[in-house]
């Protein structure tokens, strides 16, 4: 291996010990920013029902003629956010299990 790539290893691989040492830590951190990001997902999912325009509003936004409104068009992303997040969590939960077993 090349000098650079041989040291860049090397200080990945402690990266990943030092975090891996902390994993319990991490896991729950992660956790609660899914927590967060589910619950203002819900929040902005309620509101954007309430501002979602209805009548002749909805059809003047069908028609292109006025904007849809911001927060109707964040509730999918913030959506998004959260279910990754989620993602992360399990990950994140399971893997700490893992080692649990593998180290016990």
């Amino acid at each position: 291996m090349r000098p650079r790539l041989k040291a860049l290893h090397g200080r990945l691989g402690e990266s990943a010990r030092r975090i891996d040492g902390q994993r319990e830590q991490l896991a729950g951190h992660v956790e609660t920013l899914s927590m967060a990001t589910g619950i203002a997902s819900g929040v902005a999912t309620i509101a954007a029902t309430l501002a979602a325009p209805t009548g002749l509003a909805a059809l003047s936004v069908w028609l292109g003629l006025e904007d849809t409104p911001l927060l109707v068009q964040a509730a999918p992303v913030m959506a998004m956010i959260a279910t990754l997040s989620g993602i992360l969590s399990g990950a994140a939960y399971f893997y700490c299990r893992w080692r649990r077993r593998h180290l016990a």
